[in-house]
C-alpha cells in the first residue's frame, strides 16, 4: 500500500439522476489538503457533511450522512470509488440532498478520478491494522475481522432469487483491480421491491439505466449482466464505500456473510470506537517507517 496521502490532481465533474429522490443532481470532486479526509459539500445549503460514521443517520436503502439540518444521501457509490482508487483528501460537491446514480455503478466515478489524475502529498497515511479475530452479528449478518498485510475482502451472499442464488467474492484492495473488477457492477433491486420502495417515496430516479431489476430467474435489463456474479461484486462495491467512513485506510481480512449498509453501518461504528478509544498513534514503527493506528488484541 501506499505510504504517503494524495488527492485529486484536478476536478472530476458528474451529473445525472438521484435514485432515490428522482432529481437532477450536478456534482464535482475537488482536491483537498493533508488530513482533510473525504467532505462532502451541499452547495445549495452551504453546509459541509464529513465522511464520518458518527454523521451516518440511515442505512436502510443508501447510506445518508447528516450535519445540522443538512443530508446527503446515497454517499456510498462515490466513497467507494474515492476508497478503491486509494485517494485520502477530497471534497465532494453536490447541489442537491442525493449523489447521482449514474448507471448504478462507481465507473463513471472511478474513471473520473483517474482521469483527474493524483497529487502526492507529504503527509503518511496512517492505517487502522486488524489485530485481533473476531466476529459481528446483526439480524442475519456476520462480519468475521482477522489481521492481514493487505486489505482483503471476502463476500458471500446468498438470494432466493435464481438470477442471484448463491455467490462469493475476494478481493485485495489495488486501484487497478478495483477499476477493473469492482466499479463496473452496478446496484440490483428484485422486482417485488419496486412497487414497496416507491410507495415509501424511495426509487423514483430508478429505472433499467441505474439498476439491474431481477425476477426469480430472469434479469430484465437488455444488455443482461456485466460480470456473472456482478451482484457479489456489487457487496464488494458497497462494503468499501461504508468502511471509509472509518476515516483510515485499513489493513485486514473481512470475510461478510449477506451483508448490508446496515451490517456495514455495525462494522464501521465498531472499528471507530477502536480507533477512538483504544488506539494510539505511532504504536509501531514499519519498515516503512509509516506512522499507524493499531486495533489492540
Amino acid at each position: 500500500m501506499r505510504i504517503y496521502q494524495r488527492t485529486i490532481a484536478r476536478e472530476a465533474r458528474f451529473s445525472g439522476v438521484g435514485l432515490h429522490t428522482g432529481v437532477e443532481t450536478s456534482a464535482r470532486i475537488l482536491p483537498a489538503p493533508p488530513d482533510t479526509g473525504i467532505v462532502f459539500r451541499r452547495t445549495d445549503l452551504d453546509a459541509d457533511l464529513p465522511a464520518t460514521v458518527g454523521n451516518v443517520v440511515e442505512t436502510s436503502y443508501a447510506t445518508v450522512l447528516a450535519a445540522g439540518s443538512a443530508k446527503i444521501s446515497t454517499v456510498e457509490h462515490f466513497l467507494s470509488a474515492l476508497y478503491g482508487m486509494q485517494v485520502d483528501n477530497a471534497l465532494v460537491e453536490v447541489d442537491a440532498p442525493e449523489m447521482p446514480i449514474l448507471d448504478g455503478s462507481a465507473l463513471a466515478i472511478a474513471r473520473g478520478i483517474e482521469d483527474a489524475g493524483y497529487a502526492e502529498q507529504a503527509t503518511r497515511r496512517r492505517f487502522l491494522d486488524i489485530d485481533a479475530t473476531e466476529k459481528l452479528h446483526r439480524n442475519g449478518s456476520m462480519v468475521a475481522l482477522s489481521p492481514s498485510s493487505d486489505l482483503e475482502i471476502l463476500i458471500a451472499i446468498d438470494f432466493p432469487a435464481s438470477a442471484i442464488g448463491k455467490q462469493w467474492f475476494r478481493f485485495v484492495l489495488a486501484p487497478e483491480r478495483y477499476l477493473a473488477e469492482i466499479a463496473p457492477a452496478r446496484t440490483f433491486v428484485l422486482r417485488e421491491q419496486i412497487e414497496t420502495l416507491r410507495a415509501a417515496g424511495l426509487a423514483r430516479g430508478g429505472s433499467l439505466d441505474n439498476a439491474i431489476v431481477v425476477e426469480g430467474g430472469i434479469v430484465h435489463n437488455n444488455e443482461g449482466l456485466r460480470f456473472p456474479d456482478e451482484f457479489v461484486r456489487h457487496k464488494v462495491l458497497d462494503f468499501l464505500g461504508d468502511i471509509a467512513l472509518v476515516g483510515r485506510p485499513l489493513r485486514g481480512f473481512f470475510l461478510a456473510v449477506r451483508p448490508g449498509h446496515t451490517m456495514n453501518r455495525h462494522l464501521t461504528e465498531h472499528l471507530a470506537a477502536l480507533l477512538a478509544t483504544g488506539s494510539r498513534p505511532g504504536a509501531r514503527e514499519v519498515a516503512a517507517g509509516l506512522e499507524e493506528f493499531r486495533v489492540p488484541a
